[in-house]
């Protein structure tokens, strides 16, 4: 496997990690002496969730003022959404802290509107890479889902209504300053967002591994977070209600973000951006849907270093390489099978009768195709791959 020797790492999020960690928020809240804090919530979780409201109620009793703005959790953010959610928290006059409680779109939109508040203009203005000039109110992040890893990255995706492509804020001062990692807040979460979130997370551990820009120490997060993910997704299914197995998709979830953009993604996450903004694929489950395909395609075009990862998961001995990196698909098969993740792309409006438009979406994803260890073509194998997903 290539490695490139001199590379950067960064990871500059302060993390609190345990279940019913969030719970001592107020002790937090007095340490740093944030007394006036604007909570970004997620309306599925603010208008559902005990866990929000227990929240909130501690926060109010430590904190001198405290401002809840309820966000659009169902549905992946816009620009213009997020200029309207910063046109708010710029209306109010004094900020320490800006707290998100929910899934990543929450998490975005409060890692954005910390900036913009700091920032003049439009939330498109920055879209890009380390387009941010001053640093925006201190954010904590508390996520409700675990997948993707917004609490830890350096960006924020939100969708150009107008030329209809997805591409974030990135770069300096778009992490969250604090995370608290905390189980319960994930309990309540539907299944169909926690299989989503979860694939999310799985995708990005295995596709910053295998991607060419990774590096020894990326490479360590995305193993463990991979194993973390591997051996407790099938609780979503067995034991959705185990708070240790949670905790540990929390983890694995934080730690493949960590690995993801201290190195790069691949080919099911790329492809799950042009039908996310054109055809509404929850992202989470539009890279799932390939994850499968990638790693076959990859083994039998050579590629056999999964058999790195499949030593995280099974401890059989004397295998060869080949039939360690044939193991490792047969077993990522079942894990998928046993979750139930679609298969087909045809529930989303996407068919054998306009497969061929769809695949012109990809041609610009060349750059992001690139990153696999195999090389994928735009214009050829991404077709290839829709119609696999589509019922004949």
């Amino acid at each position: 496997m290539s490695m490139i020797d001199n590379f950067k790492f960064y990871l500059q999020t302060q993390l609190e990690y345990g279940v019913g960690q969030a719970r001592k928020i107020g002790d937090f809240l007095a340490e740093k002496s944030f007394q006036d804090v604007v909570v970004v919530g997620d309306e599925g979780v603010a208008n559902n969730s005990p866990y929000f409201d227990e929240l909130i109620t501690i926060i109010k009793v430590t904190a001198k003022k405290t401002t809840v703005q309820v966000v659009r959790g169902t549905e992946e953010p816009d620009y213009d959404y997020l200029d309207e959610i910063a046109t708010r928290i710029r209306g109010i006059d004094k900020i320490d802290l800006i707290v998100g409680i929910g899934g990543g779109s929450c998490l975005d939109i409060t890692k954005a509107v910390a900036i913009l508040k700091n920032n003049a203009g439009k939330g498109i203005d920055y879209r890009g890479f380390d387009k941010i000039q001053n640093p925006g109110i201190p954010t904590l992040a508390i996520p409700t889902t675990a997948g993707t890893g917004s609490e830890v990255t350096n960006n924020a995706v939100f969708t150009d209504k107008k030329e209809m492509k997805k591409l974030g804020i990135n770069g300096r001062f778009m992490n969250a300053t604090y995370a608290i990692l905390d189980a319960e807040g994930t309990i309540s979460c539907p299944y169909s967002v926690a299989l989503s979130s979860g694939i999310d997370a799985l995708t990005h551990a295995l596709e910053s591994f295998t991607c060419q820009k990774a590096n020894a120490l990326s490479r360590t997060f995305s193993k463990e977070a991979f194993c973390l993910l591997y051996n407790a997704l099938p609780c979503l299914v067995d034991d959705p209600h185990n708070r240790q197995k949670r905790q540990e998709l929390l983890l694995g979830s934080y730690l493949a973000g960590a690995a993801l953009f201290n190195s790069g993604s691949g080919i099911a996450g790329a492809l799950s951006y042009p039908i996310g903004v054109h055809f509404n694929v929850p992202h989470g489950i539009g890279g799932g849907i390939f994850l499968e395909s990638v790693i076959e395609y990859n083994i039998l075009k050579g590629y056999s270093y999964y058999a790195d990862l499949l030593s995280m998961i099974d401890n059989e001995e004397g295998l060869t390489i080949d039939r360690k990196n044939k193991k490792f698909f047969y077993l990522m098969r079942g894990l998928f099978e046993r979750l139930n993740v679609p298969k087909y792309l045809d529930n989303w409006g996407i068919t054998k009768n306009n497969v061929e438009h769809v695949g012109k979406l990809m041609l610009p994803l060349q750059a992001a195709f690139d990153q696999n260890p195999i090389p994928f073509s735009a214009a050829t194998d991404a077709s290839k791959f829709l119609r696999m997903h589509v019922k004949p």
